[in-house]
């Protein structure tokens, strides 16, 4: 590796060191206020649907000679009302993502120790087996303080998320800036 390509990539690792300095802040800020990130990943959401269901329903009238046109054109609209459903009432929305996600997890975690059991002989199996307690657990956690959860759940497992984001970020790029630099022997 030349010198012009040892400084590139050590000026793009300090971008990602400050990435990941960003995420965690980020993921610190979501943890200490759970109900601001809720509302904040809610309305994103919502957003995201409706932005989503428009660039739909623009692909299916450009498209509506071809196979299919309906069944895009419905797809369309139904992401646009839901996410004019959501950003018309963020509380509701967050309720429903919450419940969502409650179910999601309970749903994923079965299918893991499902999953778990018919590898069992394999090495490591015993980890997709946690995996899917902790989701089954998450998600039993979820539901049984829903609707009460929905204030906190999004926003600090979000936080967790971008923190633990932020830390590997970093820590995957702090070994590779003591790379030498064969020019001035740095």
């Amino acid at each position: 590796m030349n010198s012009e390509n040892i400084s590139q990539e050590r000026q793009n690792l300090g971008w990602f060191i400050v990435l990941g300095i960003l995420m965690i802040v980020l993921g610190m800020a979501a943890i200490a206020e759970p109900f601001v990130a809720t509302i904040a990943i809610t309305i994103v959401i919502s957003w995201f649907l409706l932005i989503a269901g428009i660039v739909r329903i623009v692909h299916a009238l450009q498209s509506r000679r071809q196979k299919g046109f309906w069944p895009k054109l419905v797809v369309g609209i139904l992401y646009v009302l839901a996410g004019i459903m959501l950003i018309g009432n963020i509380f509701g929305a967050a309720l429903s993502l919450t419940l969502a996600l409650g179910i999601v997890f309970l749903a994923e975690g079965v299918f893991e120790v499902i999953t778990a059991f018919q590898i069992r002989p394999d090495p490591n199996w015993g980890w997709t087996l946690f995996s899917g307690m902790m989701a089954i657990l998450l998600g039993i956690l979820i539901l049984y303080k829903w609707p009460f959860s929905a204030a906190w759940v999004l926003g600090l497992f979000a936080g967790i998320n971008f923190l633990l984001t932020g830390v590997w970020m970093i820590a995957l790029s702090l070994p590779s800036r003591r790379i030498p630099n064969h020019r001035t022997g740095i």
